[in-house]
C-alpha cells in the first residue's frame, strides 16, 4: 500500500449553543468561582451548554443526553481539522492515515504508547471495536460509518485499515467525530445508547468525574493523559446555567472564565463589568434556517410542507431583517441567497443558483398571499389557511427555551406568517428534549442551524442527505431528494477541488430551487473569556482556531491546552 495524493476537504462541524432560559434566579458564586485548594489546583470554570438540571451522562453515543463535556475532554479525536487554517491536519490519538492506490481502503496509525484512563493501553482492537460495534447498533452511529465502511482490521495493536464499500475522498471528515471508546468497558454494555457511562474511562485531558450534583460537576484530569505536559488545568467546573437571562444576572461575580452565550450590547453588559479582563470575538459563523419535517404525521402540515408554493410563501413572510436587528442585537448577517451559502464561502458561489431564484428571500406580505391564493389554500372564517385538499395547517416551531435572542426570531416568523393566513406558533422546550425531538422526529417546524467547515460540503451532506435524515442534530427536516443524493455520492468520490466546485455548484442550484430549509441569518461565533485567571485565550487578533468551547467544535480541545493559570 502507498502513500496516494488526494485533498479531502476536510471540515469540523460547529454548532451555534448560546445560553438559555427567560428567568433569571441568581447562582451563589460559592460553588461556581474556581477556589484555590490545598494543592493549588488550577480550576477552569466554563460553560458549555444549557440545562435546568444535569443528568450524569458521559455516553459519547447518545447525542440527545451526553454532557457536552464528554467529547474531546473525555473521549480525544483521532485527527482535529482546523477549518481556520484550511483544514490542516492536527494529529491527536492517530498519527497519521493513508489511502490505498484505489481508494477503496483507509489505514490509520494510532499514537504508540497512549493509554485510558484506568491505565489500560489504548490499541487499534479499540477502534476496531468502536467501528464495528457503530455498524452493528445504527442508533449508535452518529459519524455515518455505516454508508460508507464494508469491514474493519486490527493489523497491528497501532494499525486500523478501514475497507470502504467505494471511493469515499471525504471518508477522514465524517471520522473526525468518532470517539473511539474503550473494548474493556463497553464490550459488556448490554445497550449502547442507553447506558450512562456516569463515570467514563476516556482518552482525553479531562476523564474524571470528581464531583456531580444536579447544580454543579467538575470533571478533572485524566492521571494517565498522554499529553499530560501540554495540559496546565487540572479540573473544569461547569456550572448548571439554563439561559441568556441567568447569565447575565451571574455576569456581574465575575466567576466565569470561558462560556459563549448571547449578551445583549455585550460590551455594556460584559466588557464594562471587567474592561481590563473580559474579553470576546465573535467572528461569522454558520446558517440559521426555517426547517419543516417533511416525515410529520400531521396531514395538513406534511402536505403544505411538500408545496414548493408553501415554502415560498413561508419564505417571503419572514422578517430576516427585524430578526437580525431587534432578535439579534444586529450580531448576525442576513442571508439573502435561497442556496442558504454562508458569507465565508464566496469562492465556492453559484451565481446560477442565485438572481431569480433569490426573489423569494424578500419580505413581501402581498406576495406570499397571492402565492398562496394562487395555490388553493384558502383562508376559514378564522383567518386561517387550510391545504388545497382542505386540510387545516398548524404548527409550533421550536426553539429551545432560555435561547432569547432566537425566541425573539421565532416570535417574528410567526408574526409573519400568521399575517398570511398560517397559524403558526412558538414553543420552547427545554434543550435537551429540543435535540430529542430532532433526533426522534417529533417535531413539525424548526429554527436550526447547520456545521460548517473549511468547505461548505459537510453542512449539506448532513442537513439535507438522505444518508443522515434524522441521524444528526443538523438533519431534522427529513428531506430526502435522489438527485441531491447522486450529487453528494459523486463528491464524496471526487479527487479533485475542481471536480468538488462543479458539483457543489449543483448542490447549490438544487436546493435553491426546491427550498428544502429557508435560510434568514448567519449568526456569529459565541465566545467570551476572561484573562483574570487564565491567559493563552484565542482573540480577533490571534484568529487560529475556532474559540467556542461548544460541543462539535473538536478545535475547543487545542483551545483548552493552550490555556495556562495567571502566575
Amino acid at each position: 500500500m502507498t502513500d496516494r495524493s488526494i485533498s479531502p476537504p476536510f471540515a469540523i462541524p460547529v454548532r451555534r449553543l448560546v445560553a438559555g432560559l427567560a428567568g433569571v434566579f441568581a447562582l451563589s458564586a460559592a460553588y461556581i468561582a474556581p477556589a484555590a485548594t490545598a494543592s493549588a489546583e488550577t480550576v477552569l470554570a466554563m460553560h458549555v451548554e444549557e440545562q435546568t438540571s444535569w443528568v450524569q451522562n458521559f455516553n459519547p453515543f447518545d447525542l440527545g443526553g451526553r454532557r457536552q463535556t464528554t467529547m474531546d475532554f473525555v473521549y480525544e479525536p483521532l485527527v482535529i481539522f482546523n477549518d481556520y487554517d484550511g483544514g490542516k491536519p492536527i494529529w491527536r490519538l492517530a498519527t497519521a492515515f493513508k489511502y490505498s492506490d484505489d481508494l477503496k481502503s483507509i489505514t490509520y496509525t494510532l499514537r504508540d504508547g497512549v493509554k485510558w484512563s484506568d491505565g489500560q493501553p489504548l490499541t487499534s482492537a479499540d477502534m476496531k471495536f468502536t467501528i464495528e460495534l457503530m455498524l452493528k447498533n445504527p442508533a449508535v452511529d452518529t459519524v455515518g460509518v455505516g454508508e460508507s465502511v464494508a469491514s474493519v482490521e486490527a493489523p497491528s495493536a497501532t494499525e486500523v485499515k478501514i475497507n470502504l464499500k467505494d471511493v469515499d475522498t471525504h471518508f477522514p471528515e465524517a471520522l473526525a467525530d468518532l470517539a473511539v471508546v474503550p473494548e474493556h468497558i463497553w464490550k459488556d454494555v448490554g445497550d449502547p445508547l442507553a447506558f450512562k457511562n456516569e463515570h467514563p474511562v476516556g482518552s482525553g485531558p479531562m476523564t474524571e468525574i470528581r464531583r456531580f450534583t444536579p447544580q454543579v460537576y467538575e470533571q478533572c484530569r485524566n492521571p494517565n493523559y498522554w499529553d499530560a505536559a501540554s495540559l496546565h488545568i487540572d479540573c473544569l467546573k461547569l456550572p448548571q446555567i439554563a439561559g441568556n437571562d441567568q447569565m447575565l444576572a451571574l455576569l456581574p461575580e465575575g466567576s466565569l472564565d470561558w462560556f459563549g452565550s448571547f449578551l445583549p450590547e455585550i460590551d455594556k453588559t460584559y466588557v464594562a463589568l471587567d474592561p481590563e479582563h473580559n474579553g470576546y470575538w465573535q467572528p461569522p459563523a454558520e446558517t440559521i434556517s426555517y426547517q419543516m419535517n417533511f416525515k410529520t404525521t400531521n396531514p395538513g402540515n406534511a402536505e403544505a410542507f411538500a408545496d414548493i408554493n408553501f415554502r415560498h410563501a413561508f419564505s417571503l413572510a419572514l422578517d430576516r431583517k427585524s430578526m437580525v436587528d431587534i432578535a439579534g442585537y444586529g450580531y448576525p448577517v442576513v442571508n439573502e441567497h435561497a442556496s442558504g451559502l454562508p458569507p465565508r464561502f464566496d469562492s465556492w458561489r453559484n451565481k446560477a443558483a442565485e438572481g431569480p431564484l433569490d426573489e423569494w428571500m424578500t419580505y413581501d406580505l402581498d406576495k406570499a398571499n397571492k402565492v398562496l391564493d394562487d395555490a388553493g389554500y384558502k383562508k376559514g372564517d378564522d383567518g386561517f389557511r387550510t391545504t388545497p385538499s382542505g386540510k387545516p395547517i398548524s404548527f409550533a416551531i421550536i426553539v429551545p427555551n432560555g435561547w432569547t435572542d432566537w425566541i425573539d426570531a421565532v416570535q417574528i416568523a410567526t408574526e409573519g406568517l400568521r399575517k398570511i393566513g398560517i397559524n403558526a406558533s412558538v414553543q420552547t422546550p427545554e434543550y435537551e428534549q429540543w435535540q430529542k425531538q430532532i433526533l426522534e422526529g417529533s417535531l413539525d417546524a424548526i429554527m436550526n442551524s447547520r456545521a460548517d467547515g473549511p468547505t461548505p460540503f459537510r453542512g449539506y451532506y448532513q442537513s439535507l442527505s438522505t444518508a443522515f435524515a434524522g441521524r444528526v442534530t443538523s438533519a431534522p427536516s427529513r428531506y430526502s431528494n435522489p438527485e441531491l443524493d447522486k450529487i453528494f455520492d459523486a463528491y464524496r468520490k471526487a479527487t479533485s477541488d475542481e471536480e468538488r466546485h462543479k458539483l457543489f455548484d449543483q448542490v447549490q442550484l438544487i436546493i435553491a430551487t426546491d427550498l428544502p430549509v429557508i435560510a434568514v441569518f448567519n449568526g456569529p461565533t459565541w465566545y467570551q473569556y476572561s484573562t483574570k485567571r487564565f491567559t493563552g485565550w484565542v482573540t480577533k487578533d490571534d484568529p487560529v482556531m475556532n474559540p467556542e468551547n461548544h460541543d462539535n467544535n473538536r478545535m475547543r480541545l487545542m483551545h483548552l491546552l493552550r490555556l495556562k493559570p495567571v502566575q
